[in-house]
């Protein structure tokens, strides 16, 4: 299957095979495993503002959800940028 977003340019590939459910998806489960990690930062951000926790937490739910959409993104691509 052809990738949509041209051709793999990281020099890391896991060991998953590229592109093999979806011409938009290179490394399926390992994209689609992050899905939780985003969840669970929101709940946790959610959480922390509605008790009113100190702002270091919500900075922290924040940075997790940005790493874990930045992986989303790499392993659904495989570019890098």
């Amino acid at each position: 299957m052809s990738s949509f977003w041209g051709p793999v340019t990281s020099t890391t590939d896991c060991c998953e095979k590229n592109y093999e459910y979806s011409s938009y998806i290179a490394e399926f489960y390992n994209t689609i495993s992050t899905i939780p990690t985003i969840l669970l930062a929101l709940v946790g951000l959610i959480n922390a503002y509605r008790e009113r926790f100190e702002k270091r937490f919500c900075i922290l739910y924040v940075t997790i959800m940005a790493l874990s959409i930045g992986s989303m993104l790499y392993h659904a691509t495989l570019q890098r940028v």
